[in-house]
């Protein structure tokens, strides 16, 4: 795999391969994440701290692939991602399905008031997680939006929703407003890996380069302050994915090698390295890097299904089941 970058494709799947926490299983479940997240989207700044560093064109070529690279693990649990859209034609048995979802959604908003529904009846978050997750199969954005309002609206403490709505934001080009969901997240959870990791590539997007880079050194002093080890160190692996993003390379290698001497146990950085001295044709240095990852990587983590998964499906970042 390291003597040749010809393949985004290829790039893109290998590097999906080393971001699980240890103790986060593979994605599973119903919903299939779409194809057009938007960290796929995401472009790494172009003009924002360049350095003299020797950045060979096929490195750029592959910013957007790299993207993966800073740091971190597939996130997990409830925070869903979007399902691909439908890509054959609805059967009888599906539309059928859909018409009963819409006549228990009307029992449901015609009963009672959608906060007090939620909070009382378990099969109504249900009725509506699937029929959002209907909507979003069949690309009917606008209506999965109106329907993410509403659940935000009536359970504002749930972050599920606010991810989602984040994410759909985001992919449907309005930055802006994905931004302000990320934040509102942030101020629940301040220290939310995967809060600040898709807030930070939106910003870097936005060309917000210096900003952003304070935006994490914030978080990163909020979590020394509170003796937050674990949290610490993912913002850190976060900070050195911008800096790689924007093209300090010597850098992100200086905070991934000052990671991996705090924490040898940790896959993380080895991985981060191995994929910057593959995409530099550092083959030699890439394949200990990657020996060592192999070394320490999860068990459980099943390497080869995620290489064959495009890079769309998997979720990005994440620091934990807490967060």
């Amino acid at each position: 795999m390291f003597s040749s970058l010809s393949a985004p494709s290829s790039l893109s799947s290998s590097l999906i391969s080393s971001f699980v926490a240890d103790k986060a299983p593979p994605v599973t479940g119903s919903l299939i994440p779409r194809r057009d997240l938007i960290s796929v989207r995401v472009k790494a700044s172009s003009s924002q701290n360049g350095s003299d560093y020797c950045f060979p064109e096929k490195l750029k070529s592959f910013a957007k692939s790299a993207i993966l690279i800073g740091a971190a693990v597939s996130m997990t649990g409830k925070f869903a991602t979007l399902p691909v859209k439908a890509e054959s034609p609805v059967t009888t048995t599906e539309e059928t399905f859909e018409e009963v979802k819409d006549e228990k959604l009307s029992e449901i908003e015609t009963s009672s008031p959608l906060s007090e529904l939620l909070d009382s009846t378990p099969e109504a978050v249900e009725t509506l997680r699937s029929l959002l997750q209907q909507k979003l199969e069949k690309g009917e954005d606008e209506e999965a939006l109106k329907l993410l309002e509403r659940l935000v609206t009536a359970q504002p403490e749930e972050t599920e929703w606010k991810f989602l709505m984040a994410r759909l934001l985001g992919e449907m080009g309005r930055v802006e407003n994905a931004r302000q969901m990320f934040e509102e997240i942030l101020r629940q959870k301040p220290l939310s890996f995967e809060a600040l990791f898709e807030n930070a590539l939106l910003m870097d997007r936005s060309g917000e380069g210096n900003a952003v880079l304070q935006r994490l050194e914030d978080a990163l002093a909020v979590a020394e302050a509170e003796y937050l080890v674990k949290e610490a160190r993912d913002v850190r692996l976060i900070i050195a994915q911008i800096h790689f993003l924007q093209k300090n390379v010597d850098e992100a290698l200086k905070s991934y090698e000052q990671l991996t001497r705090e924490d040898p146990k940790d896959f993380r950085p080895y991985f981060c390295r191995g994929m910057i001295y593959s995409l530099l044709d550092k083959n030699v240095e890439a394949k200990e890097q990657f020996a060592k990852y192999r070394e320490l990587s999860p068990k459980k983590f099943e390497v080869e299904g995620y290489l064959r998964t495009p890079l769309s499906k998997m979720k990005l970042f994440g620091g934990g089941d807490d967060n």
